[in-house]
């Protein structure tokens, strides 16, 4: 994968709070707690934040000039550059372009841009808290940040497990499969720091193993997180294997795709949920399950998708009913007449059935597994099988997963061709 915007961390915090429009109370801008003053102060406009650009830039450490025949802002740091035009929603960011939902503008003869902008491509933390008209913003990197400090240790009732800090007022991800029955639930904190409070889950995507989590605790060190990495890369894989607090494994990653990272760093029982991190100490996956000699992680673009639409109590994961859906993203490579198959790994699924057809809409039948003497398929990476294909016509292909004994609706089906 192309490598870009190194360096930036890539928060995809979406601000869809409720916002009065307009020239209400004024805004205020902290970094790491102190009161930041600019020259031309925040302001909201149709339900966005909008904020200086250089002030808030120049808090962070980046070099900001105006280039006056383009109109254009241009931002640097430690190799960073972003090339910002007004009124354009194109940004350039180390000569990629990147699209914002609102364009920067002029605004009392100074240049604003939207908080969501700053939040996903400032290398900070950014938050609003509408109860006070603040805009917050946490710089791990002003405080000499340690990627150890946002991993932490999970305690539910039933298991053990890990987690990883998404942001400063109690954000935290994990895997679903920690909280499963879970009714009490404790997190102890790299500086040993223990919190029993309330739990809120936010976020569930249980079909990929997530969970989002949220704890009334403030001052938290937040991952910074990337989405960018090869194969070959090195990486660190930090959780607490069998209840020890902040273990780290290194190793590389050996493979990728939209569902996984595999990588030679161990993780074990006690691992689930934990960080692993690119070697810049940027957060690239959340650790979740390992079989045959592979440690696989959930991409932390996968983590950024789940909706934080919910305001579930813990308690409630007790009688929570998973049902599990079909198998997504059905896939195949060609290689040498033959057809490398793949989709989404299902949790929990013990293991899949595969059927064909000769036609989209024909009868479909299952597929034996020739190699086990049965119908039944496995999940693997980075293909699940391999099958011949058919020089002369082309056959469609549907899977299915079975969890707990119950077998999912048939996926969409594949058209496998020459």
């Amino acid at each position: 994968m192309k490598r870009i915007l190194k360096g930036l961390s890539l928060f995809l915090i979406l601000f869809t709070c409720s916002i009065q429009t307009a020239a209400a109370a004024s805004v205020n801008v902290t970094l790491n707690g102190k009161q930041l003053s600019f020259d031309a102060p925040p302001y909201i406009e149709d339900g966005r934040v909008l904020v200086p650009m250089r002030g808030v830039l120049e808090s962070l450490g980046y070099s900001v000039h105006w280039q006056e025949h383009t109109k254009t802002v241009l931002a640097m740091k430690n190799g960073v550059d972003i090339s910002l035009p007004l009124n354009s929603k194109t940004v350039t960011v180390n000569n990629e372009k990147v699209v914002i939902d609102v364009p920067a503008n002029l605004h009392n003869s100074r240049t604003f841009v939207p908080l969501r902008f700053l939040a996903e491509y400032s290398g900070a933390d950014v938050q609003w808290d509408a109860s006070s008209s603040t805009v917050i913003i946490h710089s791990n990197e002003a405080q000499g940040y340690k990627k150890e400090d946002s991993v932490v240790y999970i305690q539910t009732n039933r298991m053990q497990g890990s987690g990883v800090v998404l942001s400063s007022n109690g954000l935290i991800a994990t895997n679903f499969h920690i909280l499963r029955d879970a009714t009490a639930m404790q997190f102890i904190f790299n500086d040993g720091n223990i919190y029993q409070g309330k739990t809120t889950i936010v976020g569930l995507a249980p079909e990929k193993d997530i969970a989002i989590l949220k704890i009334e605790k403030k001052g938290l060190t937040p991952a910074l997180i990337s989405n960018q990495y090869q194969v070959g890369d090195a990486v660190t894989a930090i959780g607490s294997p069998h209840g020890v607090r902040n273990t780290a494994t290194t190793g590389t990653i050996s493979g990728f795709d939209q569902d996984v990272i595999s990588s030679t760093a161990v993780i074990t029982n006690g691992n689930s949920g934990g960080g692993l991190f690119d070697a810049s100490g940027k957060l690239i996956g959340i650790t979740s399950f390992y079989g045959n000699g592979q440690y696989f992680s959930i991409p932390m673009s996968l983590v950024q998708q789940v909706p934080q639409d919910l305001s579930m109590p813990l308690s409630q994961m007790k009688t929570y009913a998973y049902t599990a859906s079909a198998p997504k993203n059905l896939r195949y490579t060609k290689k040498n007449n033959y057809a490398y198959v793949s989709w989404s790994p299902v949790y929990g699924a013990e293991h899949y059935y595969v059927y064909t057809a000769n036609s989209e809409k024909g009868s479909y039948k299952k597929l034996k597994n020739s190699t086990l003497g049965s119908d039944i398929w496995y999940w693997g990476f980075p293909q699940s099988f391999g099958i011949s294909i058919n020089p002369k016509r082309a056959y469609y292909m549907k899977v299915s997963a079975v969890v707990n004994g119950v077998e999912t609706p048939l996926s969409a089906s594949l058209k496998i061709s020459r």
